[in-house]
């Protein structure tokens, strides 16, 4: 009786087996629909502030939970979408909050969520005074994404004094915004800002670096200038740099302290020598 008791139940496992494997071989076959990322569902504040009974920090941190956990090689847009609308949500409830602003300047801006990213950046750059990296991707996205290097320089000076553990942090923030200025401002303007910098600096190398950075984007507005002055006098402009001196507008061009030299570009306009620009001397 016990052997045949045993016999059925190890047959009806037998079975089983062959009909979950029978079943599986089947769904597998199946198409199926993209699960959802657990981001589907974005609550009002105050809901989510509920939920944590009251306390908006622990709001915060369940918030960034979801996020931290979201699979974002699946994500369509209208999931980041989700996602910049959690992120705005946890710097609202905390700006404070460091996961939060490191995730937004890594997803959101390379995603379709850049005045999320912002948001997010903004309020961690207002809150975290002791901590130069929110300001920095704050700059950074003025510069790559707005295209705006004036205002992305700016905010970067904004992080050196916030930079206390490392002179070459300093350094590199204040070389990296004079490289933006000289992109986002007339040259004159770029080159006065560059010089308040290295008169700001401490002496020694890097404050040399900047002098020289400054007198280089002299020796630019000089060219300019002698070019606008030649097309006032003659109407047109030149086709090589060596006409301002055949000119009598320069005793000679200058050279580059820095190696890289002076062109004119495709509208004859002085510039500093680039791929695109025509190297004529």
């Amino acid at each position: 009786m016990h052997r045949s008791l045993g016999a059925l139940i190890w047959l009806a496992g037998v079975l089983s087996l062959l009909v979950y494997g029978l079943a599986q071989q089947r769904l597998s076959g199946l198409a199926r629909d993209r699960t959802e990322p657990e981001l589907l569902i974005s609550l009002p504040r105050f809901a989510q502030v509920l939920m944590a009974g009251g306390d908006r920090y622990l709001a915060a941190n369940l918030a960034g939970f979801r996020v931290l956990v979201a699979d974002t090689g699946r994500m369509a847009p209208a999931d980041y979408a989700v996602q910049a609308k959690l992120q705005r949500d946890i710097a609202w409830f905390n700006p404070m909050h460091a996961d939060n602003y490191y995730i937004a300047a890594a997803i959101l801006p390379w995603n379709g969520q850049l005045d999320a990213a912002q948001y997010v950046l903004g309020r961690a750059s207002a809150a975290r005074t002791f901590d130069w990296y929110p300001l920095f991707h704050y700059g950074f996205l003025f510069y790559h994404f707005r295209r705006d290097p004036a205002t992305g320089a700016h905010w970067l000076l904004q992080g050196v004094p916030r930079v206390t553990d490392s002179v070459q942090d300093q350094w590199a923030l204040q070389n990296m915004a004079a490289l933006w200025i000289e992109k986002g401002y007339q040259t004159g303007d770029a080159a006065g800002m560059v010089e308040a910098m290295a008169a700001g600096s401490p002496a020694g190398n890097f404050r040399r670096y900047l002098q020289v950075r400054a007198s280089r984007l002299r020796d630019l507005e000089r060219l300019q200038n002698a070019v606008t002055q030649y097309r006032e006098r003659h109407g047109q402009g030149v086709a090589r740099l060596d006409e301002l001196v055949e000119a009598g507008l320069l005793t000679e061009i200058p050279q580059d302290p820095l190696g890289v030299g002076f062109a004119l570009d495709p509208s004859g306009w002085p510039v500093f020598n680039t791929p695109t620009a025509q190297a004529k001397p």
